[in-house]
């Protein structure tokens, strides 16, 4: 859904970029659904792929070295700009395409929100207070911006909740990889809370005690250099007795780091439903080796032979997250784009593209071969735009990136650091007409893009709330409401923390709550259930419950999952000496609580004539961060007569 048209502005100059040759940023337009995937329902699976840094012409000057095909963007009178369609050259050229602005809270109180006339206008807003990869990365991860240098922590210090928490909460399994330190900016923005992106050790700490991540991969190994030779340990950036009990195999992580068990993963030889792999490599798998390669092709300087590349990682993980059969989100970062951006190497920068156009080519194999496009969202995008590559301050009107396959395109980069232009944001599959209809604006050049907190907004909100749809009680269900307060500061007079469960018509009330630590712990008494059996004959019997999830009404979508909900069952009535059922616990405390049916009381043909009233203490446990509000569910209880 790229717009395609000639804007006319007062401006004294535009930043743009021509070639010679046709485009290849191709536009995906509306009559495209049905082959990029309609998104009538929400995705099982979500796969983020992230090239750090890469903005259209990051994708431009590497089409350019493989096929001579560019985008082409010229100057018409003063202060005009034309975008010309062209045929792709990457696979996801052919997704669904918008742009997406990259702001955060930062740039916005500076007053640099995103602006079409004075980002072709003007070099020099595009390089003022431009986002970075924690703010972005935490904008895309939770749906909330925050200032630069923060992980999922909102302005006022509150933590925010990620999609790879909101994907366990559905039952999904999460994980992060990239190309880059595993506690690096993006990865973390995907899994741990912390004030400073810089906190290294902490947050690699953090990552590792993470109970809702089920794979972790990157490079930042502290036993090996940038060209992957084995070196003394530097623990830096990773704790060594973090590292020491990984490798040792004393967490809960099964942990590899060779290349040829990452390319067995790959082959799809998994022993694994939680895995660790760290690449023998200190900061990249590629770029920060050693050699120039200023003038040079890529690959001329020799790669690093010990490490996977982003492909086979991105394989690896899809293997083991697939396992799950309700599905996973997956982020997948390129982390060196970026890097070659800030230091402005154009042949770096091609090749790390390259590997991540590659490791994209993998994802989409592995959805059509294991998945399907009805079930899985392929996201292709940046968290921002780094080295302002094709702009030009001595020449605002416009730059050439221009050259022929297999030879260094032209190009010019302009800054050494990020900026504020919009990136590409290509995708494809189930989802795809919500973002396609979450459009916050229209570029005269790129044409509609959204914002970088809209897909995790509407995988918290509508792609999800199918998920988390109130329950209507059936007959001979017992009602089942929650009323979650907020937090001091909210409008809302319970005291913080406080839970209450009510059921309607004297049926129970959960009011002994107590906060433990990081969740809310309620308990209450379940309504006498009483079973009176009359037959001449009968082996005995047996009561089961299992309860819905707990959902709030509205439009967030938030629910308390029904394995947080457990009891503790026991007989009122001891006549007849029926048997209370076993403790059904939580998913906090390492149960499945009553998400499945749990036995409330059962009796042999000995004790089951007469009545017997059977109830259970309830306990729900919720994190303390849930939102306030007015939840409902329904709890089944079903007799079954044992013959």
């Amino acid at each position: 859904m790229m717009s395609k048209k000639t804007t006319t502005r007062a401006a004294a100059g535009v930043l743009a970029t021509a070639v010679v040759a046709g485009a290849s940023l191709a536009p995906a337009y509306a009559d495209q659904a049905d082959q990029n995937g309609s998104g009538d329902n929400g995705p099982k699976n979500v796969i983020v792929m992230i090239g750090d840094g890469m903005g259209y012409n990051h994708v431009v000057s590497t089409n350019l070295y493989e096929t001579g095909q560019s985008q082409f963007i010229t100057e018409g009178a003063p202060g005009a700009v034309t975008e010309l369609d062209g045929d792709p050259v990457q696979s996801y050229e052919s997704f669904n395409l918008l742009g997406m602005s990259t702001h955060s809270q930062s740039s916005i109180d500076a007053g640099y929100d995103y602006d079409s006339e004075d980002a072709w206008g003007s070099f020099g807003w595009a390089n003022n207070t431009p986002t970075d990869s924690a703010a972005a990365g935490t904008a895309m991860a939770t749906g909330t911006k925050t200032n630069n240098g923060m992980l999922n922590v909102d302005p006022e210090g509150n933590e925010l909740t990620t999609v790879s928490e909101v994907a366990h909460e559905t039952g999904r399994s999460a994980g992060v990889v990239s190309s880059v330190d595993f506690n690096h900016a993006t990865p973390s923005a995907y899994a741990v809370a912390n004030e400073d992106r810089n906190a290294f050790p902490q947050i690699g700490h953090d990552m590792i005690e993470a109970e809702y991540l089920d794979v972790i991969m990157g490079a930042g190994h502290p036993g090996y250099d940038d060209d992957g030779e084995a070196r003394t340990p530097n623990y830096g950036k990773f704790a060594q007795a973090d590292f020491e009990a990984l490798s040792a195999g004393n967490t809960g992580w099964d942990y590899i780091e060779s290349k040829t068990d990452f390319e067995a993963l790959a082959r799809g030889e998994i022993t694994s439903e939680k895995l660790f792999g760290l690449a023998q490599v200190a900061s990249t798998l590629q770029q920060n080796r050693s050699g120039d390669s200023a003038g040079t092709l890529p690959g001329e300087v020799a790669f690093n032979d010990n490490v996977p590349d982003l492909p086979t990682m991105s394989e690896g993980a899809l293997n083991v997250l697939g396992q799950n059969d309700k599905g996973f989100h997956l982020m997948i970062e390129s982390g060196a784009i970026d890097w070659t951006g800030h230091a402005n190497q154009t042949t770096r920068n091609i090749e790390e593209t390259q590997d991540f156009n590659a490791a994209v080519d993998t994802v989409i194999d592995w959805v059509e071969e294991n998945s399907s496009w009805d079930d899985t969202l392929l996201v292709v995008t940046a968290d921002h735009e780094t080295g302002y590559l094709g702009g030009a301050e001595d020449d605002p009107d416009f730059t050439q990136m221009y050259g022929n396959a297999g030879e260094l395109p032209t190009v010019s980069w302009s800054s050494p650091n990020h900026t504020n232009l919009l990136v590409p944001f290509f995708f494809k599959g189930a989802g795809s007409e919500a973002l396609q209809n979450a459009v916050v604006g229209t570029d005269s050049v790129r044409g509609d893009y959204i914002d970088n907190t809209t897909l995790a907004t509407l995988l918290k909100g509508d792609l999800w709330a199918d998920e988390t749809t109130p329950v209507e009680p059936g007959e001979g269900d017992i009602p089942v409401e929650v009323e979650i307060p907020g937090l001091p500061g909210d409008d809302d007079d319970n005291a913080p923390g406080s839970l209450v469960l009510s059921i309607a018509d004297g049926t129970a009330t959960l009011g002994n709550q107590r906060n433990a630590g990081d969740r809310l712990r309620v308990t209450g008494e379940l309504p006498a259930v009483s079973v009176t059996d009359t037959r001449r004959t009968g082996a005995g019997w047996a009561v089961a419950g299992q309860s819905s999830d707990l959902s709030i009404a509205g439009d967030s979508g938030e629910s308390v999952t029904a394995d947080h909900l457990g009891w503790a069952p026991f007989v009122t009535d001891t006549t007849n000496s029926a048997t209370p059922g076993e403790v059904s616990r939580g998913v906090l405390a390492d149960g499945e609580g009553l998400a499945a049916p749990a036995t409330l009381g059962s009796a042999t043909d000995q004790t089951r004539l007469g009545t017997s009233d059977l109830a259970a203490d309830l306990v729900l446990e919720v994190p303390v961060d849930t939102e306030a509000g007015t939840y409902t569910g329904a709890l089944s209880v079903s007799l079954f007569p044992v013959d």
